[in-house]
C-alpha cells in the first residue's frame, strides 16, 4: 500500500452527513431499506467530525495507527472464519486460531469487523474496507436459517458476542457503505429477540447483557426499525445507571435491599454508552443526568493518573482500591477500558460542550491505550497496564485472542475521530495531536493543520489556508494540568485567548490564507496522589505525562520529596520528558509510554512499602506460564533467579495440593530446600531467610524432581519477592 493513503480521504455515496459530520456513527441521517430514519431528540452542543476531512499526520498517533492497520489487515480470512464455516457445515480452509477464538469466548469478529471499518474510516486504506466488507459477506453465508449466528453451538456470553456483532455490522454499513451489513443484523436480531435470556442479573458479566442498549439504539437511528428501540429498552440498566443520576453509592443498598461489592469495570463504564445513546435517540435529561453523575463519581473516586480504572477488572469502594493496587499487576483493561471511556466522554463532550471530558481521553492517549506495546501476530496483546508501587513491567496477555483483541482496532482508529469537534459556525481542538482537518464554513473550504511533538514539548501551531477571508472562532481545550495559563500568538504577534466556563480557550477572528497561530501549554511536574490527603501511593506526571522510575528498588524513592517532585527530579537537557533523581544521578524516570516489554519500572510511588521484586523482574529459564499475579511451572529443572540488595528476603506464593519443591541458593550456595505442598489450593505460603551480609546478592531456585508423596504434582508458582534490611 503506497505511503502516502492518509491523504487520500474517501467520500461515501451511502453515507450522507448533515452539517459535514454524524453523531459517532450513530445518526445516520440518509434513507434505508426500513423506510425513513427518525432524528435524534437530544441536544448537542458539540458534534465530532466522524473521521471525515480528519488526517493523522506523522506522530505517536500516527505510528500506532499505522501498527495496528497492518496487524489487523494481515489476518487471513480463512482463519478468522474457519469456526463459523465449520459450525455452518461449509468448506473451512485456514488454520484454527488459539485461545479465546477457539472456545468462542467473548469472541472478538465482530469487534474485528468494526475495527476494520473504523481504520478505513481514519486511514482512507481500502484495503480495510474489502477486508470488512468481504468478511461480512463470508459470514453471513453461515447464519442459520433460523438467524444463529454464534461460531460454536454452544457460545460463552452470547449476549456480548451478539452486542460486538452489531458493532461490526453497523460500523461495516456507517464507514464502508455495505448495505448488505443491515441485512445480516435484522436476521440476527430476529434470533436474538427469540433466544436470549432476559433475566437481566445485576452485574451478570457472564453476558454482560447491560451493554446491548447503545448499539441498538444505533441500529435504530441507522435503519428507522422500531424493533430495535423496543429491543433497547429491553436492555436499560436503571438499576446502575440511575444512581448515578441521583448521586447515590453504588456499592449502598439498592431499593430491594441488595448490595454490590464490586462491579466489573470496563463493562459496568461501557454500558454507560447505553444511556448516551438512549439520551441521544430519546432527549430524556434523565440519562444525561446518569452519564454526569457516572463521570464526576469516576474521575473522583475511580479513575487512577494515567486515566486507568479497575485493578483486577473490578470497581470497589474507594477505601478498598488502595488495597488493590498494592496487592495486583492486573490494574486497569487496557485496551477495551480506553474504549469504553472514549465513547463516554464523546457523549458528554456532546451533550454538555465541557472541554474538561477531553482531559479524561488525553490521560488515555498519552499514558493508556497510547502507551501498549505491540500484539503479536498470533493474537497476544497488551492486556493489563501494571501500576502495582512494588514494581511493574509491561508484558502480553498469555491467552491468544482475547476481548482486547477486538477493542484494540476501534480504540486505536478513535483517534481521528477525537482530536477535533464543532457547532455549526466554529471548531473545537480537544487532542493535540499532528494532524490536518478540512472542512468548509459558509461554503468556504478551509484546511488546519496542526504541527506538535506534544506531549514532549508544551508548543503546537496551527496554519490556516483558506481561498477566502473567512470568519470562526478557534477553540483549544484549556486542560486542567496547565502549569500557567495557555498563551498564543497569531503571525507571531500575542493574541488574546480568553477560557470559557466550559474550559475552552477562545481565538476568534477573520482568518486570511497562510495565518499561522502557535499556542503554548505551560508544563511543569506535579504529583497525584491516589487519594486525597494522603501523601503515598501518588504518581508523578509532567503535564499530561505519567512519569515512571528506572530502579531496582524503592530505596531510591526514600529521598525523593514526592510531594513536590519538581524538588527532587532533575531534568535531561538531551532527551525530553526524561529525568534524573537528584540524590541518585543513576537512578531516572521517563514517560511510562516509552518503556518496553519486560523494562521494570515504578509508577505509583510508595517509599513507606518495603521493596518488593515482581515476577516480571525475575529470570526465568524453563517453562514458565503467566497466571497474571504469580508465575508457574512443573518442569523438573525449571528455574528462576533475581537479584536483590538487603540482608533478607522472602518468598511470596501459594501453596497447593500439587505442587513440588525447590532448591534454593544464594549467591551460590545452597540454603535451604523449600516444599510448597498443602492440603488444598491456594493456601498460605512462607518461606523467608535473614541475617545475610549487607549488599547485592542473588537467589535462585530450581525445581526438584522429589516431592511429598501426598502432592498429585511438581508445581511450583512464584508471586516475587519482599527484600528486607535494604536501607
Amino acid at each position: 500500500m503506497p505511503s502516502d493513503c492518509f491523504g487520500c480521504r474517501r467520500r461515501l455515496p451511502p453515507r450522507a452527513k448533515a452539517g459535514g459530520a454524524v453523531w459517532l456513527g450513530a445518526a445516520l441521517l440518509l434513507a434505508s431499506a426500513a423506510g425513513a430514519v427518525p432524528v435524534p431528540q437530544g441536544p448537542r452542543l458539540l458534534q465530532p467530525f466522524d473521521y471525515e476531512g480528519v488526517t493523522l499526520e506523522p506522530g505517536p498517533l500516527r505510528r500506532q495507527l499505522d501498527e495496528v492497520r497492518h496487524d489487523y489487515l494481515r489476518l487471513a480470512n480463512d482463519d478468522l472464519l474457519k469456526p463459523y464455516r465449520t459450525r455452518a457445515g461449509l468448506p473451512a480452509p485456514g488454520r484454527d486460531l488459539a485461545g479465546w477464538y477457539r472456545t468462542d469466548t467473548f469472541h472478538v469478529f465482530g469487534q474485528i469487523i468494526s475495527g476494520l471499518a473504523r481504520l478505513y474510516a481514519a486511514s482512507g486504506d481500502p484495503a480495510c474496507r474489502a477486508k470488512a466488507d468481504f468478511l461480512v459477506a463470508e459470514w453471513a453465508k453461515c447464519i442459520a436459517p433460523d438467524g444463529y449466528f454464534y461460531a460454536a453451538p454452544k457460545p460463552n456470553a452470547p449476549h456480548y458476542i451478539y452486542d460486538k456483532m452489531m458493532w461490526g455490522l453497523l460500523d461495516d454499513y456507517h464507514y464502508c457503505g455495505n448495505r448488505a451489513a443491515l441485512t445480516a443484523m435484522s436476521r440476527i436480531t430476529d434470533w436474538a429477540l427469540q433466544h436470549l435470556e432476559r433475566s437481566r442479573k445485576v452485574n451478570d458479566t457472564s453476558t454482560e447483557w447491560y451493554t446491548l442498549s447503545e448499539n441498538l439504539e444505533r441500529a435504530y437511528l441507522a435503519t428507522g426499525d422500531p424493533k430495535y428501540r423496543a429491543f433497547a429498552q429491553v436492555w436499560e440498566y436503571h438499576d446502575y445507571w440511575d444512581i448515578y443520576g441521583r448521586g447515590g453509592d453504588i456499592f449502598g443498598p439498592r431499593p430491594d435491599g441488595e448490595r454490590t461489592s464490586l462491579y466489573h469495570a470496563y463493562s459496568h463504564v461501557n454500558t454507560l454508552g447505553g444511556a448516551g445513546a438512549t439520551y441521544l435517540v430519546g432527549g430524556d435529561r434523565r440519562y444525561l443526568e446518569d452519564l454526569k453523575g457516572a463521570a464526576a463519581y469516576l474521575l473522583r473516586d475511580q479513575v487512577f493518573a494515567t486515566g486507568g480504572f479497575g485493578p483486577d477488572e473490578a470497581l470497589v469502594p474507594p477505601a478498598a482500591r488502595q488495597a488493590r493496587l498494592i496487592a495486583t499487576h492486573n490494574t486497569f483493561e487496557t485496551q477495551c477500558g480506553s474504549w469504553a471511556v472514549f465513547k463516554l466522554v464523546k457523549y458528554l463532550l456532546a451533550f454538555t460542550g465541557d472541554a474538561r471530558y477531553g482531559d479524561w481521553v488525553e490521560r488515555l492517549v498519552v499514558n493508556g491505550i497510547g502507551a501498549t506495546i505491540p500484539m503479536t501476530p498470533d493474537g497476544h496483546v497488551f492486556y493489563y497496564s501494571d501500576y502495582c508501587p512494588r514494581g511493574g513491567a509491561k508484558r502480553l496477555h498469555p491467552e491468544a485472542w482475547t476481548c482486547c483483541t477486538g477493542t484494540r482496532p476501534q480504540a486505536v482508529a478513535d483517534y481521528d475521530d477525537l482530536i477535533y469537534f464543532h457547532d455549526a459556525h466554529d471548531v473545537f481542538v480537544n487532542l493535540y495531536a499532528a494532524s490536518t482537518l478540512r472542512w468548509e464554513r459558509d461554503g468556504v473550504p478551509i484546511t488546519l493543520r496542526q504541527s506538535t511533538r506534544f506531549p514532549e514539548v508544551g508548543t503546537v501551531r496551527f496554519d490556516v489556508t483558506v481561498p477566502q477571508a473567512v470568519e470562526f472562532a478557534l477553540k483549544l481545550r484549556a486542560p486542567a494540568w496547565l502549569a500557567a495559563p495557555l498563551t498564543a500568538s497569531v503571525n507571531d504577534q500575542p493574541a488574546t485567548m480568553e477560557v470559557e466556563a466550559r474550559h475552552w480557550a477562545t481565538l476568534r477572528r477573520r482568518w486570511s490564507d497562510h495565518d499561522q497561530v502557535t499556542v503554548t501549554l505551560p508544563m511543569g511536574l506535579w504529583a497525584s496522589p491516589l487519594a486525597p490527603g494522603q501523601p503515598f501511593p501518588t504518581a508523578v506526571l509532567y503535564g499530561p505525562t505519567v512519569l515512571a522510575l528506572h530502579s531496582d528498588s524503592l530505596r531510591a524513592l526514600r529521598t525523593m520529596d514526592l510531594s513536590h517532585p519538581a524538588r527532587s527530579l532533575v531534568a535531561d537537557p538531551a532527551s525530553p520528558l526524561r529525568f534524573h533523581v537528584a540524590s541518585n544521578p543513576a537512578v531516572w524516570a521517563q514517560p511510562f509510554y516509552a518503556f518496553g516489554a519486560g523494562d521494570p519500572y515504578f509508577l505509583y510511588l510508595d517509599p513507606s512499602l518495603p521493596t518488593q521484586i515482581s515476577p516480571a523482574q525475575l529470570r526465568f529459564q524453563g517453562q514458565w506460564a503467566d497466571a497474571g499475579s504469580f508465575r508457574f511451572s512443573r518442569e523438573i529443572g525449571a528455574a528462576a533467579e533475581c537479584q536483590f540488595q538487603g540482608t533478607g528476603i522472602r518468598w511470596l506464593g501459594y501453596r497447593y495440593d500439587d505442587a513440588g519443591r525447590a532448591a534454593i541458593t544464594i549467591d551460590g550456595q545452597q540454603t535451604a530446600v523449600v516444599d510448597q505442598f498443602g492440603p488444598g489450593r491456594e493456601l498460605p505460603f512462607d518461606w523467608s531467610v535473614g541475617g545475610l551480609a549487607p549488599g547485592r546478592h542473588t537467589l535462585r531456585l530450581q525445581i526438584l524432581p522429589e516431592k511429598t508423596a501426598a502432592s498429585r504434582d511438581h508445581y511450583l508458582n512464584v508471586a516475587g519477592f519482599e527484600v528486607s534490611g535494604d536501607e
